[in-house]
């Protein structure tokens, strides 16, 4: 090979405009298409969520005889309580609507704002729930919180399970239809999972101990972000 001459593995093939034609057009025979539209199924799968969140935390009163909702939330509410509550939903919301939106082509939301979204999710949670736990002296929370596991395994169960069906149902709803940025795309649908996890766990949970808030509380939304980055983007892509 001369000094000059281009090597083979970097030489440009020159296919013909049908021939290209001709493969993408196989391409997209192969790709089996919906008969649901992908806007019909991101609101189902939204739509669900709540339905979701329901279950897992009545099954948690049956199973571990836990009642569905944090005990504090009944004793005088403190404001920061809310405060944290409502921060934690906005969070969720936001993450949801980054990671599912379709934009006005179609491509979704900016690669940037993907990544803003999968990025934040984990710290600010974290942050608002072991920062300054939500700790009360409020006898009925003491007594309850005196009963619950101190690794916290049956909120990490119950995360587990809002965020598997979650990050399933969000997944599928846009199988085959993200072209560009799969990856950011599929962390933050991850994200989106570990917030609806997390947020389950805390309306639930009124544990303040860091072992307990880590593993059964902090932990799944780790785990689902990071589930969105490793496996999510090859189901999305077309």
């Amino acid at each position: 090979m001369s000094e000059h001459e281009i090597p083979l593995r970097f030489a440009a093939t020159h296919a013909s405009p049908d021939a290209l034609y001709s493969s993408i057009r196989a391409a997209v025979r192969k790709t089996p298409a919906s008969a649901v539209p992908v806007r019909a199924r991101i609101v189902g799968a939204v739509a669900a969520i709540p339905g979701v969140l329901t279950a897992a935390l009545v099954g948690a009163d049956r199973i571990w005889d836990q009642e569905p909702l944090r005990v504090d939330l009944g004793t005088g509410s403190p404001a920061r309580l809310l405060v944290v509550l409502a921060s934690l939903l906005v969070l969720t919301l936001l993450t949801t609507l980054i990671a599912l939106r379709r934009g006005r082509h179609g491509l979704g939301s900016r690669e940037r704002q993907l990544a803003v979204a999968a990025g934040l999710v984990v710290p600010v949670y974290a942050f608002s729930t072991l920062a300054w736990p939500l700790r009360s002296d409020h006898p009925a929370v003491l007594s309850d919180t005196a009963t619950l596991h101190p690794l916290g395994l049956p909120c990490f169960a119950i995360a587990a399970i809002v965020g598997l069906v979650v990050l399933a149902s969000v997944t599928s709803a846009l199988r085959w239809s993200v072209p560009v940025a799969s990856g950011a795309r599929g962390a933050a649908l991850g994200a989106c999972a570990g917030a609806w996890s997390g947020l389950s766990v805390f309306i639930h949970c009124p544990a303040f101990e860091t072992t307990h808030l880590v593993i059964g509380h902090v932990a799944p939304i780790v785990a689902f972000t990071l589930l969105g980055v490793s496996v999510v983007p090859r189901v999305l892509r077309p």
